[in-house]
């Protein structure tokens, strides 16, 4: 699937930090949303109203029940439909978790999912399933890569023009009004959002507010090394191997003072995300990664 669309995975070049792993598997906010909504469809298989206290009712969350306000696109019922939007909310999702990092990616999340639902409520609609978050995902990506080209070659705008277009046309011949709004303020609250934790470059247009989560924050590694411990830093640095040393030589000190300095850039966007380098940090970060080839 990667294949089909010309951007480069920031994944792939950064990595990531996952919350935990299971086996193999490096378990990111992305994946686990994914895998609690898989978990729902044998849920709702075994009992379908086991899935009731997770649905955005607005009448009950108005009542007292707010974390259906957060819950609600964890109850899905199975179909081969919600498969293929679990699977795009997967696949994207990464992408972006791989920009932002794992704690600024939930927030971005967390933000997408509470701010349209307080809407839902106040328009009295019930609303289930991670179909809108799944939207809300794909349109940031879409902001993000409009010229990432995806099956015969179509770019990712036109993409995203074609199916919020869709949705539009549906809600319209529906007669549903709130719909439509909440639709509205899902694609602005993504806008927004994505404006704000530094994706959609090339929208300069949508304003970056002030939102939790959105600001940089000093890294772990970045706080270790400052406190003068370098047991993290010597142990990656012993494994650097190049062009720059014989084949059973050991690295050279500008070789391994290069590769420190890349592997705290690494560690900075890990955790906090791209954007929180500076521009001679990213300007470094190229030299370092040509360097090092």
């Amino acid at each position: 699937m990667a294949g089909r669309f010309s951007y480069s995975s920031p994944e792939s070049r950064y990595g990531g930090t996952p919350w935990f792993r299971v086996g193999d598997i490096d378990v990111g906010t992305a994946v686990l949303v994914s895998a609690m909504c898989v978990v729902s469809m044998f849920v709702w298989a075994v009992n379908p109203d086991a899935l009731e206290p997770l649905v955005l009712d607005a009448s009950r969350v108005r009542s007292g029940q707010l974390w259906r306000l957060v819950t609600w696109p964890f109850a899905n019922a199975p179909s081969i439909w919600t498969v293929i939007t679990i699977a795009i909310f997967w696949y994207f999702g990464r992408e972006l978790e791989g920009l932002l990092g794992r704690n600024r990616f939930a927030w971005f999340l967390s933000i997408l999912t509470i701010v349209p639902a307080i809407m839902a409520t106040i328009l009295d609609l019930n609303v289930a399933g991670l179909d809108y978050l799944q939207l809300g995902v794909f349109m940031v990506f879409i902001a993000e890569h409009p010229t990432a080209r995806f099956f015969f070659n179509i770019p990712g705008w036109v993409i995203g023009a074609v199916i919020v277009g869709l949705q539009v046309l549906q809600l319209v011949g529906a007669r549903d009004g709130n719909g439509l709004i909440f639709l509205l303020v899902l694609l602005v609250t993504a806008g927004l959002a994505a404006r704000s934790f530094g994706l959609a470059t090339q929208l300069p247009w949508i304003p970056k507010l002030p939102m939790p989560g959105s600001g940089t924050q000093r890294s772990p590694s970045k706080r270790r090394r400052s406190g003068g411990t370098a047991t993290k830093t010597k142990s990656r640095s012993t494994v650097v191997e190049g062009p720059w040393s014989a084949p059973d030589a050991a690295p050279s000190p500008d070789a391994v003072a290069a590769q420190v300095e890349l592997d705290h850039l690494l560690d900075k966007i890990s955790e906090s995300g791209l954007d929180s380098l500076s521009s001679d940090e990213k300007r470094r970060l190229n030299e370092l990664s040509k360097r090092l080839r």
